[in-house]
């Protein structure tokens, strides 16, 4: 086949030849001259280079229509015009007229909102101090849909060419794709007023995938809803955009009767009615009462307000008196009854508020009250527990960066929180293994902790089913230190289901704590992950040991590792980690949520 090709090219240039010198020896016509005119930034040789006519070949008009085109290609022209011209018998002198697009001195950009000027023009392809070119135009276009594009906005270039009255003015005029309706449909107990506090995206706006899709996630995090089934279309005018939402509400009011597991307490029976959506206000409130198999009850109120006014300004107010095991936990392979058991009674409120900054940043500012005081629970032996009882005082003050894609399972995205609590106690009596004067009185202490979480899947990202499972790897690193007068209870504790996993409950702690976690998250269904994780913590530089829980002035790194499972339920995340040692001893780990 190339053969033919090559044989067909050869016997087209021989006919070529034979043409030119049978015109020349018998006088036909012949293009004796070429003449280019109007060019001032385009060589002549540029031009002629485009032309497949030549001086000295037949005049054949067909062929110089197809250099005009192919000049125009070039796209710096306005106009190209070709005239042939006898000049001598039937020799011509072909003249080829060329007007060039005015050279580009400045950009003038209208009609864009949402991405600033300067960063479109760092995408222009056209260059300054040349004529505007055609080809650029079209490269321009694309380069700027594109960065639109990346950043989840829709967008049309509807001009792109100099200004007629201002000839180095090369004019954009880019139309932004908007929302054109936002409907909800489905919601029955949920106020509408509540709704549009989590879909902020509103008929105007520039539309935005990602955004829109965070404010769906949001949503269906909130878990008022069984449902959220979203949809977007065309607008009529064939350019903006319809949304619509359909949601299915859940159940969100709950009578609790029966035996619970908390993370910080042994095995009890509870009571409890809580709304998360308390009259579809967003509200939640809870009332719960447990009483544990040996050691006494706890009680709660609790109120959250998440939109107080108009910059969605969160309160969260709890009263309480709890009871919590220490050094026990909630692993099946201890349940809070031994007779070494000591445990810690914090009656108290705490208040706390929140506000928004942006998309994704939180601020907030809490303040806590407690009194302590500590029961042995028969233990005879000093050295199996600590009391420093007294009144704690602490403050609050938060900075949150939250750019996970679905809080309660993401995939995507980092989280970033940086807290400094500032602490007043007043320790009034001191028993057990820690038994120093010094330690009685008034103190001041300022706790500061650092935390970073992020997530990576090799997935697409959630979209049409917002919380479609994913594999996910997840990792986390927390950093936090203590200074001033401490006392025991407010020390940084290691060990149990939400930090080093394989370990007894509390068994490092110290004024200073490290720790590092990496989960490799694999779903088998979609309400049920496989999960394979390892953590590396340690903390150091605080009280001396009791019982057998020897601790360090320095750091001391421990490893845990193992398997676990995760489940989703209606009354949230759960998740259920076989976690070994570094003397490959295991622990069974039991927590509502998840790690992190």
């Amino acid at each position: 086949m190339g053969g033919m090709k090559r044989v067909r090219s050869g016997l087209a240039v021989a006919s070529l030849l034979l043409a030119a010198m049978s015109a020349s020896q018998s006088g036909g016509s012949v293009i004796r001259e070429i003449v280019i005119r109007g060019n001032q930034f385009v060589t002549v040789d540029a031009i002629k280079s485009r032309m497949a006519t030549k001086e000295g070949q037949p005049y054949v008009q067909a062929q110089l229509d197809k250099d005009r085109e192919a000049i125009e290609r070039l796209g710096f022209f306005r106009k190209v015009g070709i005239t042939p011209a006898l000049i001598e018998g039937e020799a011509y002198r072909v003249t080829v007229d060329v007007e060039e697009f005015p050279v580009t001195k400045e950009f003038r950009i209208l009609g864009n909102s949402v991405i600033k000027t300067e960063d479109l023009l760092k995408v222009i392809t056209i260059e300054k101090d040349r004529p505007f070119n055609l080809d650029e135009q079209t490269s321009t276009g694309n380069a700027i849909a594109k960065l639109y594009a990346d950043r989840g906005f829709f967008a049309l270039v509807e001009q792109l060419a100099p200004l007629d009255d201002s000839p180095g003015t090369v004019s954009i005029i880019i139309r932004e794709a908007k929302v054109n309706q936002v409907i909800v449909t489905g919601n029955v107990k949920t106020k509408d007023t509540i709704l549009k506090r989590i879909l902020k995206t509103r008929p105007g706006d520039v539309y935005n995938e990602p955004k829109w899709i965070r404010e769906l996630q949001a949503l269906l995090s909130t878990q008022w809803f069984e449902k959220v089934d979203y949809d977007r279309k065309q607008a009529e005018n064939g350019y903006d955009v319809d949304l619509t939402v359909d949601l299915k509400e859940a159940r969100t009011a709950q009578f609790l009767f029966g035996a619970a597991i908390d993370p910080r307490s042994s095995f009890a029976g509870s009571l409890g009615i809580t709304d998360t959506n308390f009259r579809g206000s967003g509200q939640s409130i809870g009332v719960n009462f447990t009483q544990a198999i040996r050691g006494g009850a706890s009680a709660d109120v609790n109120w959250k307000n998440p939109y107080m006014d108009s910059k969605d300004t969160s309160l969260d107010v709890s009263l309480y008196s709890r009871l919590m095991f220490r050094f026990t936990g909630n692993n099946f392979s201890s349940s809070g009854l031994a007779d070494n058991d000591f445990t810690e009674r914090r009656t108290g409120a705490s208040i706390s508020a929140s506000r928004p900054s942006g998309a994704y940043e939180r601020y907030t500012l809490g303040l806590r009250y407690e009194n302590i005081k500590t029961s042995t629970v028969e233990i005879e032996d000093q050295s199996q527990f600590i009391k420093q009882d007294g009144d704690l005082l602490l403050f609050g003050l938060g900075w949150l960066k939250n750019k996970r894609d679905y809080d309660l399972d993401p995939s995507r995205g980092d989280w970033f929180n940086v807290t400094v609590e500032p602490g007043f106690s007043n320790v009034s009596d001191i028993g057990g293994a820690f038994q120093d004067p010094s330690i009685l009185g008034r103190g001041t202490f300022v706790r500061n902790t650092i935390e970073y979480r992020t997530y990576w899947t090799d997935q697409e990202r959630r979209s049409r089913e917002l919380d479609a499972p994913r594999r996910v790897l997840a990792f986390r690193a927390r950093y936090g230190v203590i200074s001033g007068k401490v006392p025991f209870y407010e020390q940084f504790f290691m060990g149990g289901s939400d930090s080093l996993r394989g370990y007894e409950d509390d068994r490092f702690w110290g004024k200073q704590s490290a720790l590092a976690s990496l989960e490799y998250r694999y779903p088998l269904q979609k309400s049920f992950n496989a999960i394979l994780f390892a953590d590396i913590g340690s903390a150091w530089g605080g009280y001396g040991a009791a019982r057998d829980f020897t601790q360090s002035n320095q750091p001391k790194f421990k490893i845990g590792y193992g398997l676990g499972f995760g489940f989703k339920t209606p009354l949230g995340p759960l998740r259920l980690d076989f976690g070994f040692n570094d003397r490959a001893r295991m622990r069974t780990h039991f927590q509502i949520g998840v790690p992190f």
